[in-house]
């Protein structure tokens, strides 16, 4: 993993939060929706921090034009280990809270502020985007999956979670000063949610808007389900 941050500031105009505030979006060969999605969150958070996990196409590079920090892993490791990079990156920077969500276009970045305005709670420790109030346009089989593994984590985090595989989520540092997440892909959503609920950090879920694109997802549908079923089981004993 090499940092590779801009010596250019870009200058923001925006108002800011006046907790210190960052945003992490882990990148896989998403080039064309990347900068896009850079913009958006600029005006709303002082840093971004991308982690490109191993990109073959210019993902890297644009993300280097659009002047924020860019971390970089050589080879592709998966989503999990993308966003512990920058996890660890956030926390070593002192940063209060962070955002995480995807670069490839389905997490709109102008319902940042609502995620900002629910943290402010001090009950709150994470706030998950929920798409589960207009599923018209989730794929059947992706809302099965996600109505069961929801309520699974649910029943181990102790508190009700609809969406508990959102990756559009806020979160504070003291919650991952107090827990230690190890997943490679896609589970480690769900690992957040468990530990941080055993530990006894607050949840909580707002309404957000999902857009489906025609990209090619990196979600496999056997393994990750099967890894999904091993981390229910581990869970069970955290």
């Amino acid at each position: 993993m090499n940092p590779a941050p801009l010596s250019r500031k870009k200058k923001l105009n925006s108002k800011r939060c006046g907790v210190k505030t960052c945003a992490i979006i882990p990148a896989y060969n998403i080039e064309k929706t990347l900068p896009k999605v850079i913009e958006g969150v600029q005006k709303y958070v002082g840093k971004v921090i991308v982690v490109d996990d191993g990109s073959t196409d210019a993902t890297f590079a644009k993300a280097k034009e659009a002047e924020v920090t860019v971390l970089k892993h050589e080879k592709n490791e998966g989503k999990g280990k993308a966003l512990r990079t920058g996890l660890e990156y956030a926390l070593k920077k002192g940063f209060e809270q962070i955002i995480l969500m995807d670069g490839d276009g389905q997490h709109d970045p102008n319902e940042i502020p609502r995620f900002l305005k629910a943290a402010q709670y001090p009950q709150v420790d994470i706030v998950v985007g929920s798409r589960m109030e207009n599923v018209k346009d989730m794929p059947r089989e992706r809302l099965v999956v996600n109505r069961i593994g929801s309520f699974l984590t649910s029943l181990l985090a102790r508190q009700r979670i609809p969406d508990s595989q959102s990756g559009y989520r806020l979160v504070k540092s003291r919650v991952l000063k107090k827990i230690t997440l190890t997943s490679q892909r896609y589970d480690v959503e769900s690992e957040m949610l468990i530990k941080a609920g055993k530990r006894g950090f607050g949840i909580k879920s707002i309404p957000i808007k999902t857009i489906y694109r025609q990209e090619i997802s990196h979600f496999r549908k056997f393994w990750d389900t099967l890894r999904f079923i091993k981390l229910i089981l581990k869970g069970v004993w955290w």
